[in-house]
C-alpha cells in the first residue's frame, strides 16, 4: 500500500514539472525573427546598363531581372514601368545625369504596354520583364552614334507592389551599343619551338574562332595561308621571318563551322618536323571568307610563329687556325687568345691586341671544326659584362681558302648567349669578323657555338 502511494506521488511530481515548462514556454514572447530582413523587390542590374546589341537580323531581346528577397514565402507582384520624358527628367535634375528617352518606336515592353506586372509564385524570387530593342530604329535617331555618347536609355522602374520596394535598387537605365556582328580569331598570335632533340615528329597548335552574339545559325569560316601579311608582321615586328612552306603543316578541318548555339569552334593546325628548316618562320592564317557576317578587321588574322632550332654541334676537337688580333699576356695568364673563346666558361675571353700594340678593325679569327658540318646558326657570347663587340660577319669554308658569308649580327648588350640565324650551309671553317665595335679598336668574345647537323 505504501509503494502505491509513493507511484502516485511520483507522477504527480512529473506532472507539475511538465505542466510548469510547458507554461513557460506559452509565456516566453518567439522574438526569431525580429531580426530579419522583411520581403522586398528590386532590380538586382539597378543603375546604368550598358547593353551591347547586335545587328544580326533578329530581334534583340534583352531581359531585365526582378528580384524578391525576404523570409515570406507568399506570392506576390510587381508593376515595372518606362518611366515618361517629364519623369526622366526629373531623375536627371536631382542626380545630375544627362539621359534621354529612346522613343517608343525603338522599343518595346513585353505585351506591348508601358507597364508590365511580373508575378511570383510562392517558391519563386527572380522573374524576368522582356524588352525588345529594335536596333535600326534607334541607328536612325539622328543624334545617336554607335558608342551612345548622347545617353539614349531605356528607363525602368520598379512602381508598384505588394511588397515593400527596395528605393536604392529601384530604377534601371538600358544604354543600348550598336554592334556589327563579327567573326574572329579569339587570339592574333601563339608560337610554336620544334626541338630537335624531341621523339615527337609532329606538333600541333589550337586556333580558336569566335563570335560575341547569341549565334542562331551554323556559319562557316573559310581559312587561308595569305604570303603577302609575312611582310605586313615583319615590317611591324622588326623581324625577318620567312614563310613557313606549305608541305609543313595542316590545317583542319578548314572550312570550320561554328555551330549553333556555340560561339566558338577550334581549328588545329597540325606541323611536320620532318619538313620544316632550322630556321624562324611565320605562318599567317587569315579568314578569307564567312558564310553569314563578316570578319574583324582586328582580329581576322593568327599569326603563328614557327621556330626550329638547330642544336649545338660538339667542339671537341675544334681549334683556332688563324686570328687577325689576339692579346695573350695583357688579359692575364691563359686569358685573352682566341683559343679562349672554344674553352667552355665566360670567365675567360678573346680581346684583341692592345699590349705591345694596338689591332686595328675588322678584327676576325678562323675555327676548324675538323670535319665538314651544316651551319644553320651561330651562338656567340660576349665577354661578361663588356659591350665592345658590336657588329660583324660570319663565314664559312670547305677548304680554308674560299669563305663565303653566310650572315652576320649585331650583339646586343647583355651576358647570356645570343643566337644569329645563317644562310644554312656546309663547311669546315668558321670565321667570326668583327667589323664595328663600341669602343674601337677593341673587339672581345667569351664563348662562340656553332649549331647545325654532323
Amino acid at each position: 500500500m505504501d509503494g502505491k502511494k509513493d507511484c502516485i506521488m511520483r507522477n504527480k511530481f512529473l506532472y507539475a514539472i511538465i505542466i510548469g515548462f510547458t507554461l513557460s514556454i506559452v509565456g516566453c514572447e518567439d522574438t526569431r525573427l525580429n531580426d530579419i530582413t522583411p520581403p522586398k523587390v528590386y532590380i538586382p542590374q539597378s543603375g546604368e546598363i550598358e547593353q551591347t546589341v547586335y545587328k544580326t537580323g533578329e530581334p534583340f531581346v534583352f531581359r531585365l531581372g526582378v528580384y524578391k528577397t525576404g523570409y515570406d514565402n507568399v506570392e506576390s507582384t510587381a508593376s515595372v514601368d518606362v518611366l515618361s520624358e517629364d519623369e526622366l527628367q526629373v531623375y536627371n535634375t536631382e542626380n545630375n545625369r544627362n539621359y534621354k528617352r529612346i522613343p517608343d518606336n525603338c522599343f518595346q515592353l513585353a505585351g506591348g504596354n508601358e507597364s508590365y506586372v511580373v508575378k511570383f509564385s510562392k517558391g519563386n524570387r527572380l522573374e524576368y520583364v522582356d524588352i525588345t530593342l529594335d536596333y535600326d530604329a534607334i541607328e536612325q535617331l539622328a543624334d545617336f552614334d554607335k558608342d551612345n555618347s548622347k545617353q539614349y536609355v531605356v528607363p525602368v522602374s520598379v512602381v508598384h507592389s505588394n511588397l515593400e520596394i527596395n528605393e536604392d535598387k529601384e530604377v534601371a537605365f538600358i544604354k543600348p551599343l550598336i554592334r556589327d556582328p563579327f567573326i574572329y580569331f579569339q587570339n592574333t598570335e601563339s608560337s610554336v619551338v620544334i626541338e630537335t632533340t624531341s621523339n615527337s615528329d609532329s606538333y600541333q597548335q589550337n586556333l580558336v574562332l569566335a563570335v560575341d552574339f547569341v549565334n542562331l545559325w551554323d556559319i562557316s569560316v573559310d581559312l587561308e595561308v595569305n604570303e603577302m601579311l609575312v611582310d605586313v608582321y615583319n615590317n611591324e615586328n622588326g623581324t625577318d621571318l620567312k614563310l613557313l612552306p606549305t608541305s609543313a603543316y595542316t590545317i583542319s578541318p578548314n572550312p570550320a563551322v561554328i555551330k549553333n548555339g556555340n560561339k566558338t569552334t577550334t581549328v588545329s593546325v597540325d606541323f611536320s618536323k620532318d619538313n620544316i628548316d632550322y630556321d624562324d618562320f611565320l605562318l599567317p592564317v587569315f579568314i578569307k571568307e564567312t558564310s553569314r557576317f563578316v570578319s574583324d578587321i582586328e582580329q581576322n588574322v593568327h599569326y603563328v610563329t614557327v621556330s626550329r632550332p638547330a642544336p649545338r654541334l660538339d667542339r671537341r676537337g675544334w681549334t683556332i687556325i688563324d686570328v687577325s688580333s689576339e692579346e695573350p699576356s695583357g688579359e692575364g695568364v691563359g686569358n685573352g687568345t682566341a683559343s679562349c673563346v672554344l674553352d667552355g666558361t665566360v670567365a675567360t675571353y678573346w680581346h684583341s691586341q692592345w699590349a705591345g700594340g694596338t689591332g686595328q678593325l675588322p678584327h676576325h679569327f678562323t675555327i676548324d671544326m675538323q670535319k665538314t658540318v651544316t651551319v644553320a646558326s651561330v651562338d656567340l657570347q660576349r665577354r661578361q659584362d663588356q659591350r665592345d663587340a658590336y657588329r660583324g660577319k660570319i663565314y664559312i669554308s670547305e677548304d680554308n681558302d674560299t669563305f663565303t658569308q653566310i650572315g652576320d649580327f649585331e650583339m646586343a648588350e647583355v651576358n647570356e648567349p645570343q643566337t644569329f640565324r645563317v644562310t644554312t650551309s656546309p663547311g669546315r671553317y668558321l670565321k667570326i669578323e668583327i667589323t664595328e665595335s663600341r669602343r674601337a679598336p677593341y673587339a672581345n668574345l667569351a664563348e662562340v657555338y656553332a649549331r647545325g647537323v654532323e
